[in-house]
C-alpha cells in the first residue's frame, strides 16, 4: 500500500512539474509549432515567439489531478505484476512528456509516461532485469470548456531503442 502510495505522488510531481513549465518545454512547444505550420505562409504562429505554455495554470493544474487520479490503476497494476514475478514496466521512474496542440478550435493534450521494462528478480529485491525494452502509457485529452474530457482511453505503445531490434539480429 506504501508503493501505491509513494507511485502516486512521484507521478503527480512529474506531471506537476511538467505542467508548470520549464524552458526546455517551451522550446520544445516551439520546435513542435515550427513542424505542423510549415505550410510556406506567414500566419499568425509564424512570427513573434511561442508562449511558454499555452494552457491556463488552473486548466493545468485540472489536467494533472486527472492524469494522476488516471494513473494510479495503472502504478497498482505495474506493482502487481512486479511481486507476482510477471514482466513490468517502471512507471515511478517514467519519464513525462506533456504535448499541447491545437485541433478543431480546442486544445487537445497527449500525456505520455514511458519507462524501462523489467523481469523481476527472484528473491522480489530491487528492480530486476531490465529487458531492453521502452513502453509508454499514452493519455489523451481534449479541453472540452473548462473541463477535460478523454478522447480515449489510455493505451501502451512499444518503444523502439534500437537495442532490441539489435539483440534479435544477433
Amino acid at each position: 500500500m506504501a508503493t501505491k502510495a509513494c507511485s502516486t505522488l512521484v507521478v503527480a510531481g512529474l506531471i506537476l512539474a511538467v505542467a508548470i513549465g520549464t524552458p526546455s518545454r517551451a522550446r520544445a512547444i516551439e520546435v513542435k509549432k515550427s513542424l505542423y505550420n510549415n505550410s510556406g505562409s506567414a500566419g499568425p504562429s509564424a512570427s513573434g515567439p511561442a508562449k511558454e505554455n499555452p494552457i491556463p495554470a488552473a486548466m493545468r493544474q485540472q489536467l494533472s489531478d486527472t492524469i494522476a487520479s488516471e494513473s494510479d490503476s495503472y502504478l497498482s497494476d505495474e506493482s502487481e505484476k512486479k511481486s507476482s514475478g510477471k514482466t513490468y514496466v517502471d512507471l515511478e521512474h517514467a519519464k513525462f512528456t506533456y504535448l499541447p496542440t491545437m485541433k478543431s478550435g480546442k486544445w487537445t493534450v497527449l500525456a505520455k509516461l514511458q519507462g524501462a521494462e523489467y523481469t523481476p528478480s527472484k528473491s522480489g529485491e530491487g528492480k530486476g532485469k531490465p529487458t531492453g525494452r521502452q513502453k509508454t502509457l499514452v493519455f489523451n485529452y481534449r479541453l472540452d470548456g473548462s473541463k477535460w474530457t478523454e478522447v480515449e482511453q489510455p493505451k501502451w505503445e512499444e518503444v523502439d531503442t534500437g537495442t532490441a531490434t539489435a539483440a534479435a539480429h544477433k
